[in-house]
Parts: C-alpha cells; sequence; structure tokens
C-alpha cells in the first residue's frame, strides 16, 4: 500500500541500504527530537520519493511551545543565508479550517521593510492560479528568500499538530494527496525557497479507491496553535534581522 504522506520522515520506515546521496540523522534537545532527512543525488530523491534537499522534522510532542518556537527560529536562521528581503507566503484555504494554516500565519506576521507576505488564496476563489501568482509577485518583491506555509498530509495520525518539517526543497501544493500541481522551489522563483508545514490530517483509502481526509476533532485548536508558534518563530527572525539594525 502507498504511504500518502508530505513527511520525508515517514518515507523512512526502512532503513535506508547505503543509498548513495541520502543521509538521516536523529537528535534530541530537551526532550525534542529532530530528524533530519538530506538527500543530495537523483537515485536518494527517487528512493525516498523526495526532491533534493534538506527536510528537517521536529516533534514537539514533548515539547513547550516557547521551545518549538526557539528551534523553528533556530532552523530557519541556519537556512537562510541573506534575511535583508523576507517574502513569506500562506498557501491554503481560510474557509477550510484543515487548510487555513497558512493564511492563519500570514494574519499574525508583523510586517515590514525586510519582511513582507503574500496570501495567494485557492484557484476556486480568484480564478488565478496560486503557482503563477506567487511566481508574478516575487518577480515584483525581489526577495532574497521565499518561506511557504502549508498544511501537510501524515501517514500517523499523532503526528497531527505536533510535527513541524522545515524543508529547502519548496513545495508542491497538493501533493500529499496526488495532485499534480507544479513545485515552488528556486529553479521557479530564481531565489532560495523554504517550506513550513504541519500535518493536519491523515487519508484513509477505501477499496473504490476514493479519499476520505480523517481530521481531528479539535483541528480548529490544532490550527491556532500551530499557527501561532509558526509566526511567532517568523516574527522573532524579523527581530533579528541584521538589516533591521540602525547604522551608526
Amino acid at each position: 500500500m502507498q504511504t500518502i504522506t508530505d513527511l520525508a520522515c515517514e518515507l523512512l520506515r526502512r532503513p535506508p541500504h547505503k543509498i548513495n546521496g541520502l543521509t538521516v540523522t536523529t537528535t534530541e534537545e530537551d526532550g525534542v527530537i529532530i530528524q533530519t532527512t538530506t538527500i543530495t543525488t537523483p537515485s536518494a530523491a527517487h528512493y525516498i520519493g523526495k526532491p533534493i534537499g534538506t527536510y528537517h522534522n521536529i516533534d514537539s510532542t514533548q515539547c513547550k511551545p516557547r521551545k518549538i518556537v526557539q528551534l523553528l527560529n533556530h532552523k530557519l536562521s541556519q537556512l537562510i543565508t541573506d534575511p535583508s528581503k523576507i517574502l513569506i507566503i500562506g498557501l491554503g484555504n481560510d474557509r477550510f479550517v484543515a487548510d487555513s494554516l497558512g493564511p492563519c500565519v500570514i494574519e499574525q506576521i508583523k510586517t515590514g521593510k525586510h519582511l513582507v507576505t503574500f496570501e495567494p488564496r485557492v484557484f476556486g476563489e480568484t480564478g488565478i492560479n496560486s503557482v503563477a501568482a506567487i511566481h508574478a509577485i516575487t518577480r515584483l518583491v525581489q526577495p532574497t528568500v521565499v518561506i511557504v506555509i502549508d498544511s501537510l498530509v501524515s501517514a500517523t495520525p499523532t503526528r497531527i499538530g505536533t510535527n513541524y518539517q522545515i524543508c529547502t526543497s519548496g513545495i508542491t501544493p497538493g501533493s500529499g494527496i496526488g495532485r499534480d500541481n507544479q513545485t515552488i522551489n528556486r529553479k521557479l522563483l530564481g531565489v532560495p525557497v523554504l517550506a513550513i508545514g504541519v500535518p493536519v490530517c491523515t487519508i484513509m483509502t477505501h477499496p473504490k479507491n476514493r479519499l476520505y481526509h480523517v481530521v481531528p476533532k479539535d483541528i480548529d485548536l490544532v490550527i491556532h496553535n500551530c499557527s501561532q508558534i509558526i509566526a511567532r518563530s517568523l516574527n522573532t527572525l524579523a527581530l533579528q534581522n541584521p538589516y533591521d539594525v540602525a547604522k551608526p
């Protein structure tokens, strides 16, 4: 049976047999488990089913929100080489709670000269392809890095609302549920692209090839808490931006 997931860590259910270009490391910090999957070759990408890049999965099950904010901020700071103009993209649909993580984060971002946001919304509302809209706004804003926020699919219910994935390979909207959309990545936008996501649902398959999205009863609380944590980490990142420090 095919594993339906957006999380790189869930695609490693069997140990890699010395696949060239695939490394997996696990560390623990104050009770927080961080698994990093690094893919550097096409063969490794084919093996795991993910594009070349680095995938950090932070498990916050045994951790307080403040610690997760710090860890997210730390990882982002390591991955962003030039923070002089950060464009944050919030993917999703705020009319559907389980798909509203991106818009909810955008609502809480403290924008400024070096931190700007964009919410492309969904094609059904605007009639405009979201990837095309992101491409256009990136050309207009000319950021040094793009950070994309989106809801993810997990194959493990216990990961819902407790795992945060940061990756350098960009993101393909709807890939977890089989949609063949264009990938939002550095090749498309011309600048580094980081993706931050949280699993908010699992997919159940039916013998007649139907897919059912299964979300927890408290999905509104899950989205509220996770969006706050991501927004706080991004706002803290903006405060640390050296380009915002007045020069003598």
